[in-house]
Formats: C-alpha cells, sequence, structure tokens
C-alpha cells in the first residue's frame, strides 16, 4: 500500500497514490456520480466496490453515498424511485444495473431491504432518520475495510475508520466494539465469516471471540434475511470456503444443522465436494438453478436412497418432505421455492433408474424441478454418488427428446407373417385320395 497522507485527520490516497480507475467502474455508476456533482452535491463510491477495486477485484455492484437528500436523488434521475421504511434510499434503475444511492447518515446501519420492500414516498419521514457528514456516515458503517469512499471530485480515496490498514493486513474487525455492532445486527456475524472467506483475510481477535459466543444471537434476525445470505453465499462461486468458515466458528449448526450433522459425519466430503462443484460451476459461467443449491445441502443425507436396490420410493418421498419441511420452515422459504427443492428431489430419483419408456422421460422433463435435478445428478456423478449409468442413459434420451425424435428408439414391428402350410395328403373333389 503505497504512504498516505494525513489531511484533517482523515488517512487519504491521492490519484497516483492507489490503483483505482474509473474505467473499472460502471458506466452507470459514473453517470450517478457525475451527475450529482455537477449538481453541486457531495458524490461518493462507497462500501464494497471501493475494497474491490482497490484488491483488483470485480465488484458485485456500485453503491453511491451523496449529500443530496432522497428527493433530491429522486429530482435528479427521472429513473430512481425511493425504497425503504426507515431509511430511505434512492434506487437508480438503467436496465438490468441497479445503483443504490444513500445519503449520508449518522446513526447505525440498519438491516439491508429485501428485494421488492418499498415504502410510501410521500410519507413524513421517520423521527430516526439522521443525516449526517460523510465521517459519520463511514462510522456507523459495519467493518473498516467496507468505510473506504472514492471521490469522484478529486479522485482521492478517503479513510475515516482505519481501512485501508486492514486492507492491507488482509484482516476484517468491526468499526467499534465487536459485540456491540454484532448486538445492533446479528447478521454482521454472518458478513464478517463470508468477507474473511472470500477475500482470504482472517477475522479480528475480538470479532472472532465475539462471533463464537454469540452464534446463537443469529435466531433474532429475520429468516428472511438470512436465507438471502445463505443463498448469496451458495451461488457467488466461493461456496466451500465460506460454508467451511461457518462450520468452523459455530455458526453452522446455528443456521442449518442438518447440514452441520452431514459436516460432522463421514459424508462430509460429499457435502464439500458438493459445494465445490457448485463454485466451478458458477465461476464457469454456469451457476447451478436456486433449488440445486438449496438441494445440495440437504443431498448427502438423501444419497444413499438414490442408487439403492428395490429402495421405497414412498419411504423416499417422506424423508424429502421431512428435510425440505424441516428447511422451509426454519427459513421461512416461499412456498414455491420449497416445492422446487422437494421437486428436485424427486425428479433425481427418476435419474437414478433407467427410463421406463419415452413417455415417462417427457413426463419427467416437463417437471418444474427437473432442471435443477439434472444438473445436481451431474455433480453428484463427479462424487461417484450418483448412479453413472442411468444418468448416461437418461442424457441420451434428453437429447433425443430435445431433437424431436423419439426418447427411447422404438423397436422395429415384426413383419406380417404368412400363414403356414400344411403339409398333407390331397384330397380329390370325390372325397377321395389323389
Amino acid at each position: 500500500m503505497p504512504e498516505v497522507r494525513e489531511r484533517e485527520g482523515v488517512r487519504v490516497l491521492e490519484r497516483s497514490q492507489h490503483c483505482l480507475s474509473r474505467s473499472e467502474i460502471s458506466e452507470n455508476a459514473l453517470k450517478v456520480l457525475y451527475r450529482l456533482h455537477r449538481s453541486g452535491f457531495t458524490a461518493y463510491l462507497v462500501g464494497g466496490a471501493v475494497r474491490d477495486l482497490l484488491l483488483r477485484r470485480r465488484p458485485k455492484d456500485f453503491d453511491v453515498g451523496t449529500n443530496a437528500r432522497p428527493q433530491q436523488v429522486r429530482h435528479l434521475f427521472r429513473n430512481a424511485r425511493l425504497i425503504g421504511r426507515r431509511f430511505r434510499l434512492a434506487r437508480v434503475v438503467f436496465g438490468n444495473e441497479v445503483v443504490e444511492v444513500a445519503t449520508f447518515r449518522r446513526s447505525p446501519e440498519p438491516p439491508e431491504m429485501e428485494d421488492g420492500e418499498t415504502s410510501d414516498v410521500l410519507a413524513p419521514p421517520s423521527e430516526s432518520e439522521e443525516f449526517g457528514t460523510p465521517e459519520e456516515d463511514a462510522r456507523r458503517r459495519d467493518f473498516t475495510v467496507n468505510g473506504l469512499f472514492y471521490n469522484i471530485a478529486d479522485f482521492t480515496v478517503i479513510d475515516y475508520v482505519g481501512g485501508l490498514e486492514d486492507l492491507e493486513a488482509g484482516l476484517i474487525r468491526t468499526i467499534g466494539p465487536a459485540r456491540e455492532r454484532i448486538g445492533e445486527d446479528p447478521v454482521r456475524m454472518m458478513r464478517a465469516v463470508e468477507y474473511g472467506a472470500r477475500l482470504g483475510f482472517r477475522l479480528d481477535g475480538p470479532l472472532e471471540e465475539a462471533i463464537g459466543d454469540m452464534a446463537a444471537e443469529i435466531h433474532r434476525a429475520a429468516p428472511a434475511r438470512i436465507a438471502y445470505e445463505l443463498m448469496e453465499s451458495l451461488r457467488g462461486g466461493q461456496a466451500l470456503p465460506i460454508f467451511q468458515a461457518f462450520e468452523r466458528h459455530g455458526l453452522l449448526q446455528q443456521l442449518l444443522p442438518e447440514t452441520a450433522r452431514t459436516a460432522a459425519s463421514p459424508r462430509a466430503g460429499l457435502l464439500w465436494g458438493l459445494l465445490g462443484r457448485a463454485d466451478a460451476f458458477a465461476r464457469a459461467g454456469s451457476p447451478l438453478p436456486e433449488a440445486a443449491l438449496w438441494a445440495a445441502l440437504l443431498a448427502p443425507e438423501l444419497v444413499g436412497w438414490l442408487g439403492a436396490q428395490g429402495a421405497d420410493g414412498s419411504a423416499f418421498e417422506r424423508a424429502v418432505r421431512d428435510l425440505t419441511g424441516a428447511l422451509a420452515t426454519r427459513l421461512v422459504l416461499s412456498h414455491h421455492t420449497a416445492h422446487l427443492v422437494r421437486n428436485t428431489f424427486l425428479c433425481l430419483w427418476r435419474l437414478a433408474r433407467p427410463p421406463r419408456g419415452g413417455k415417462f422421460v417427457l413426463r419427467t422433463m416437463r417437471q418444474e424441478g427437473f432442471e435443477a435435478a439434472l444438473r445436481l445428478a451431474q455433480a453428484l456423478t463427479e462424487d461417484g454418488a450418483f448412479p453413472r449409468h442411468s444418468l448416461s442413459v437418461w442424457q441420451e434420451a434428453i437429447q433425443r427428446a430435445r431433437s424431436g425424435l423419439p426418447p427411447v428408439p422404438e423397436r422395429p414391428a415384426p413383419g406380417r407373417r404368412r400363414p403356414r402350410r400344411r403339409r398333407g395328403r390331397r384330397q380329390n373333389t370325390a372325397g377321395g385320395t389323389a
């Protein structure tokens, strides 16, 4: 990390002292930053995007901090809508990309909004909503490496919280006392572990100790937020190290007791292998469907049924319902998601046995969980936990069906046989013998 200079108690990296380039920021985020700046407002790129760019990683998204009020942001961007009940922020929509713009505030960071959650933009602001300065905004964030700002006005990186030092040291540390920040939002335990695993950083001693002592506090968080964080960890291409870290820090037992039971059993290798396969698919640009990712966490408990000769399909279905029902209840998954996970396993049962005929193949392909089951079967086959021959037969049948051919080749109908002539003595018309 290059040498930095102090400016009024703030650590600042000048343009020549850091590697962050505007060419690595999305075009839409730059539009937002420049329009705010040219309209006379302070505009910073904030949070994880600055962290990732300084580490020469590709950010997942770009967030903007400003001193403009939410309604002022909405006035500047016709494609913006305001969300949030307690703290409003603007979501500026550009096709498939959304740039979130938040006004600097001094209060601790509230739980993130769920997708689709909105507020009445005409309602008066909450009395608890307090806007603040950039420094106050930085200090109310969760971890020091997420408290870095990039100023579009002069291209400097601004550090109010010691994030540059921790970034160089590869350290995840809370801004303020770890137990206090976790008490404000228990999901920060999951995020700390995830950041450490994803970035290859270690956790600060007090933070690691606090997570070990407060792991059960995760149940104070809304189940929907926990489910969202788990799915983000599963599909980001780093599921294996993240879930191994969850187990190491005692969070897996609290979050997913079924998966924790697998991780402590001889089937642990299969679990980690499946998550490794899911990561490989994600990095190759072909991520597993969401239903397949949830199913991968439960699959090691059920694979013993798949290749067993004479296994009872009804008993397998009951086991599937028990496992998926417990998961869906704990995480408050939607009925549709729970149905897809359950149907994925039922399709997986079919794929473990050669198809009974062409119509059976077509009916199976029309099932909602079929694609997830097929991808999961491919991953299980690589680990030797799924009948390879059955999958090969199904893959051939599926390829034929998608090409417009009968899924199972029809046997040629036998030709019509001529009646066999009886051999005997020929009789004459008079009834005698010839």
